[in-house]
């Protein structure tokens, strides 16, 4: 961490700057579900199909993200974000131009690619800027853009689609990208503040010497089970709520109450840990009420709106924690690296969950009994990684 991690406001423009990439990730990845019915209207697939799709968005951030990692600690970081930015928006723009599944099925892949490159980055820009006395409060704010793109696609692109035609919405999304990038080529500096990133130690360092420490291995095993919880709930949460009787509108606004807590309370998580010092007992707390309130679930206990509330109380800290406290677990050229590890992480949760679920209630019948106990034990792992954290400066996690 050196004094060019500290530059007095600029700071907050690099994290204005990696708020909207997260966004532009989140909006790129969301935009689909809410349009599906249209599109199927002009290119016939399944729902299995649609599945595909989303998953297809997916598959670059589980192979790229330590390729991307090891470019960065090479080559200028702000050429590989603008690379980045005009990936997507040709896979965007392709794929509104498609007439065929497979070629959907190509342009989501190559949009993947750009999105891997930007949640590579974008939380490394922070870690580059921001030093571990308000770390927090910076990961809080930047914690809340997927949670903020998803609810904003989730209740808008469907409407607007049906007004405008799924094509138009897929070229609004491009044209967001667009800005976005023009904002990154004149407001992002990194000539003057990335010396540490291409010193000479790091031009020693190669992607096999890369091990990690236990640490790191923990914090990416609880981010994989976070991701895992968290796709599975929000996949299938809304069938479980209509199960009970609950109306569509009102199913799909109780499982949104999962995102919607993180954006409000992120940036309230990360200003408490700068304040205290102290972030493992939030992530120990968060995940103890993800725990009771699976159980609780589980067994229909009276109050399903509370528990779903809780829910969110319990899943905001986490992505706050994770990023927080990576530059803790490795040493300071390795941060890219470490960044790559949790977007794999990121990534193989989000592929595993939704589809591990979904298995265990064809096995048992539609049973969400069962499912949201086995979520609720997911947690008990959790928990237990966490107890095995360290950091190379431990005493802000043993006070």
């Amino acid at each position: 961490m050196g004094n060019h991690q500290v530059q007095g406001s600029y700071k907050w423009v690099v994290l204005a700057l990696s708020f909207f990439m997260m966004i532009s990730f989140a909006l790129s990845l969301q935009v689909l579900p809410p349009l599906f019915e249209q599109i199927m209207e002009d290119i016939s697939f399944s729902n299995s199909q649609a599945g595909i799709l989303m998953g297809a968005y997916a598959i670059p951030g589980i192979f790229l993200p330590f390729i991307v990692a090891y470019l960065a600690n090479r080559f200028d970081m702000k050429k590989l974000i603008i690379a980045a930015l005009i990936i997507m928006i040709l896979g965007l723009v392709a794929f509104s131009l498609a007439g065929s599944f497979s070629l959907l099925v190509v342009c989501r892949l190559v949009a993947g690619i750009g999105a891997t490159v930007l949640v590579v980055l974008a939380p490394l820009l922070i870690t580059m800027f921001f030093d571990q006395k308000n770390i927090g409060i910076a990961m809080g704010i930047f914690n809340t853009a997927v949670p903020l793109g998803t609810v904003l696609a989730a209740n808008l692109f469907g409407s607007l689609g049906r007004i405008l035609g799924w094509r138009v919405i897929l070229y609004g999304v491009a044209g967001f990208l667009g800005v976005i990038l023009l904002l990154v080529i004149f407001a992002l500096s990194l000539q003057k503040n990335d010396g540490s990133t291409h010193s000479d130690d790091v031009s020693k360092q190669s992607a096999p010497k890369f091990r990690g420490s236990l640490s790191l291995w923990f914090l990416a095993a609880i981010w994989v089970l976070a991701n895992f919880q968290l796709l599975a709930y929000v996949t299938f949460g809304s069938q479980f709520y209509q199960s009970l009787g609950l109306a569509n509108q009102h199913a799909g606004f109780l499982t949104s109450l999962i995102m919607l807590a993180s954006i409000f309370l992120a940036p309230i998580i990360g200003v408490a840990f700068d304040k205290t010092g102290r972030k493992k007992p939030y992530l120990i707390t968060g995940s103890v009420i993800i725990l009771i309130s699976f159980v609780l679930m589980a067994a229909h206990f009276p109050g399903l709106p509370l528990w779903a509330v809780a829910l969110g109380i319990g899943f905001a800290p986490i992505p706050v924690f994770v990023f927080a406290h990576l530059p803790e677990t490795v040493k300071p050229h390795e941060v890219g690296m470490g960044m790559g590890m949790l977007t794999i992480a990121s990534n193989l949760g989000t592929t595993i969950g939704p589809s591990a679920l979904g298995s265990i209630l064809d096995r048992t019948g539609g049973n969400f009994s069962i499912s949201f106990m086995v979520l609720a034990a997911v947690s008990i792992i959790i928990i237990a990684f966490s107890l095995g954290l360290k950091s190379r400066s431990s005493r802000s996690e043993s006070q």
